[in-house]
């Protein structure tokens, strides 16, 4: 594994050619940092997210300046300005991100704080070394700097090539358990990249205050790391129950369950399907509700349902079989013609698109129901039977 030159030259989109000549014309130098120059390091491509630090070798920072920047970018493309002077361009099909160099000065209650605890002061002519100081993990640190259209140089002061080669996490610096994020995004890359923890690393998030975190980076970063359910159990499998970090799961009977609760989790992309999971197992999903700030009707529907499917287990379809008149009156017949339309409604639902696949898993027998076609002619039945008429119809030719 090696930076190669030449790939990395001809993969450019030729966007590039346009958004280096508005830099250079205000004389800024231009470095590709971050998760594009790892992902090229590792697949020898380039994506469509670009994040690009500017330095200038002779003006110190100056926020007008940097404002002409975003100025001559817009002619390209939609410009948006986001916090910590980072100035945003989407070129076609393309999103560049442009920052100055910065270093970030964290808050004396940092412990406490989110995770942007930190006042930043930017400076262009900053060494990268310097730089690259303030970010996450070595293989994150690495740089590709446009000394003209046609030259760049590699830059990796801090032997992240060499680490991602090793398939070993390390931290870039000694604020690194400053940030409570970065805790979360260990988890992610290992499980995203197939990497190892560092003794490094190991021994920093050791140490680290891990405190309750805003629900949303902590969805984020599971969907991030492609396989959420993988680094939830790396979560569990680390954390105590004294720590705040997952303090809505019941670590121990999630962990005791966890064969269970992988089976019913049947896409691990939706807030639904995880609430699902867990009443499956016999967790209460309030907990997860309340956490990311959910419908509390779609918590307890989902609960209900799930109650209502377990008896649907052992419950056989034979036993509704027989005469329309003797049917309606069974006990088992209002939980399944309620658990029917329950169903029909959660299938339809975006969110819960997939709970058919769950009850091919679950309950193979009645979800056969649900491959039936409802019948049509059902004038002869009085307004009021209808519905349970064709339920029972459908129970029929199980």
């Amino acid at each position: 594994m090696s930076f190669k030159q030449e790939i990395f030259l001809r993969s450019l989109p030729r966007e590039w050619i346009d958004v280096h000549s508005v830099i250079s014309s205000l004389g800024f130098i231009p470095t590709l940092v971050g998760g594009s120059v790892r992902d090229f390091i590792l697949f020898e491509k380039l994506g469509n997210d670009w994040d690009i630090e500017l330095t200038h070798p002779h003006l110190s920072f100056n926020k007008d300046y940097w404002k002409n920047l975003g100025k001559d970018l817009s002619q390209l493309g939609k410009v948006s300005y986001l916090p910590f002077e980072v100035i945003r361009l989407e070129f076609n099909q393309i999103h560049f991100e442009f920052s100055p160099p910065r270093k970030e000065t964290f808050l004396n209650d940092w412990a406490n704080l989110g995770h942007s605890n930190f006042e930043a002061t930017f400076d262009w002519q900053m060494d990268f070394k310097e730089a690259v100081l303030r970010r996450d993990f070595t293989i994150n640190a690495m740089g590709i700097r446009f000394t003209n259209k046609t030259s760049v140089e590699f830059l990796d002061p801090l032997n992240g090539e060499s680490h991602l080669l090793n398939k070993l996490l390390y931290p870039c610096g000694p604020d690194f358990q400053k940030d409570s994020v970065r805790f979360l995004r260990a988890f992610r890359f290992k499980r995203k990249l197939g990497l190892d923890f560092s003794q490094d690393l190991i021994n920093t998030l050791n140490n680290m205050p891990v405190t309750r975190l805003a629900s949303h980076y902590f969805w984020e970063e599971l969907q991030k790391s492609q396989a959420p359910k993988d680094m939830l159990y790396d979560l569990l499998q680390w954390i105590n129950n004294d720590q705040e970090l997952i303090h809505f799961i019941d670590r121990d009977k999630l962990l005791e369950s966890w064969s269970e609760f992988s089976t019913a989790l049947i896409d691990q992309t939706g807030h639904d399907y995880w609430m699902i999971a867990f009443e499956w197992v016999n967790i209460s999903s309030q907990d997860w509700q309340e956490n990311f700030k959910l419908s509390k009707d779609q918590s307890v529907r989902l609960s209900r349902w799930v109650a209502q499917t377990k008896k649907m287990v052992t419950l056989r379809p034979e036993s509704l079989q027989g005469e329309f008149e003797a049917i309606l009156n069974h006990e088992d017949f209002s939980l399944v013609f309620d658990w029917y339309f329950t169903t029909k409604q959660l299938a339809q639902k975006k969110t819960t698109s997939q709970v058919l696949k769950f009850l091919d898993m679950k309950i193979p027998d009645w979800s056969f129901l649900f491959k039936i076609e409802m019948p049509n002619d059902v004038k002869h039945i009085d307004p009021p039977l209808r519905s349970k008429y064709q339920v029972w119809n459908l129970c029929q030719r199980i």
